[in-house]
């Protein structure tokens, strides 16, 4: 099973959490709920994977390591693209969504929406809020360029939600906005080490 950032893992429950910190009262009641971890980017112990819980609240996330032999499913970004979900919801921010699968598809783009929407359509546990914004990750390659980068970001500027996108590479992921506007300059890399500075050509490599 390949597994990657963003993804969101059914698990048992909190017991089957490893942390190096006591687990909050919070932690065990969210995932009677809703029993769904989402993959974070770090580094883990063999046979492990790291994750995060997502809390009630916004300021409450934890974060924790799971034996990859405790997950149940996975349910990744791009299932949720090809399920289309967001057409059975009547909230607008899921209506907006068929625009930006349009616009991505036809740029032949490997996506999906993450965060609390992304959340939503995986659990069906009501998360989304009208402050909410539309968090999404696209799978890239080397031939995505600058110019290419800016279309993009100016087709999904006409959304009436904020829409944060994150570039996702093998070498780690960095915002669409940023590398757009960047000029060939750095931008901040999010790795499993952590965050570096890593200039960009107007062709980007790894």
């Amino acid at each position: 099973m390949e597994l990657n950032p963003h993804d969101l893992l059914r698990i048992k429950g909190a017991e089957e959490l490893i942390s190096h910190t006591p687990i909050p009262n919070w932690v065990a009641e969210s995932l009677a709920i809703s029993p769904f971890v989402v993959i974070r980017r770090s580094r883990a112990a063999k046979g492990q994977v790291a994750v995060g819980v997502r809390g009630p609240e916004r300021n409450k996330r934890f974060a924790a390591f799971l034996p990859i032999d405790s997950i149940l499913s996975r349910i990744t970004p791009e299932r949720l693209v090809q399920d289309k979900g967001w057409q059975n919801h009547s909230k607008k921010i899921f209506q907006c969504l068929d625009p930006v699968s349009d616009l991505l598809d036809r740029a032949s783009l490997t996506w999906g929406p993450t965060g609390s929407v992304g959340f939503e359509l995986a659990t069906g546990q009501e998360v989304v809020t009208e402050k909410s914004d539309i968090d999404i990750v696209i799978r890239i390659t080397e031939e995505f360029t600058i110019n290419f980068a800016q279309k993009i970001e100016n087709g999904l500027k006409k959304n009436p939600f904020r829409i944060d996108v994150q570039l996702e590479t093998k070498v780690g992921a960095f915002s669409l906005s940023e590398y757009a506007n960047s000029k060939g300059k750095a931008v901040l890399f999010r790795t499993m080490d952590g965050p570096f500075l890593k200039e960009v050509t107007p062709e980007f490599s790894e």
